[in-house]
């Protein structure tokens, strides 16, 4: 029996690229970021069923609707630029509106407004790097800010400044991202579904460019004054839309 050895030839080749393909994951999963109201935890949520998972108020857990547990979050209150990180305790089920719960305590951290505890959320990857920065001065700096000579001292009357510097007032202005479409026509579709089935009327479309166009919800100036329209088009089937605060 002759045997054709190039049939055996390409064979082991094919074999060869094959054995060389390889398809690299990342491991922690994509990049995730999420604007949105937090829920503050209370035990009385979990007693009523608001949510489905317990947390302890002096513990550094979340509950989230669908990132895994034990990874890690940064939240942020973009009205004051503080943050925290902690981690996921459990995936869990909680009202759609909010895109995390956390405890009193992390709200105090992050000095949230409790009526309108709007956050972002971002997952920390594996291989990123953190720096605590310290609170107090290192030795070194105290042994020298010791020896520094004192010339003088002044004193300021602030009383008798004729201007006063105004606090300025947070400014709270939410909109409903729903989605975006390449079609003028489809997101009009979209826009007469909510006003049709549901009868939302603050439903706005946005031409971004020739060929894109958002369709979203608002402003709003508070998060009840919104809370009722999101759970509206939770019903209709749109879940997990994004809420942008547009005043910082």
């Amino acid at each position: 029996m002759k045997f054709n050895y190039t049939y055996l030839f390409i064979f082991i080749f094919l074999y060869s690229c094959v054995q060389e393909t390889k398809v690299f994951k990342e491991p922690e999963g994509p990049a995730f970021s999420s604007k949105g109201f937090a829920l503050i935890y209370e035990d009385s949520d979990f007693e009523k069923g608001i949510v489905d998972n317990k947390l302890i108020n002096d513990q550094n857990f979340v509950l989230h609707s669908f990132l895994n547990s034990g990874v890690l979050v940064t939240i942020y209150n973009p009205f004051n630029s503080k943050s925290l990180t902690a981690k996921v305790k459990k995936i869990s089920n909680y009202p759609s509106i909010y895109n995390i719960v956390i405890t009193k305590k992390m709200a105090n951290d992050l000095s949230l407004d409790i009526m309108n505890p709007y956050v972002e959320v971002v997952k920390i990857k594996k291989n990123d790097k953190f720096i605590a920065k310290e609170a107090s001065i290192f030795e070194e700096e105290k042994k020298v800010a010791d020896k520094a000579p004192v010339e003088s001292i002044s004193i300021n009357d602030l009383s008798a400044s004729k201007s006063k510097k105004k606090i300025k007032k947070k400014e709270y202005s939410y909109i409903i991202d729903i989605a975006e479409f390449y079609y003028y026509e489809s997101a009009q579709l979209v826009k007469n579904r909510f006003e049709n089935e549901a009868n939302l009327f603050s439903i706005k479309i946005k031409e971004i460019s020739k060929t894109k166009f958002k369709v979203y919800a608002g402003p709003y100036d508070s998060f009840n004054s919104m809370k009722e329209i999101y759970l509206a088009m939770n019903k209709l089937g749109f879940e997990n839309l994004n809420i942008t605060n547009i005043k910082k």
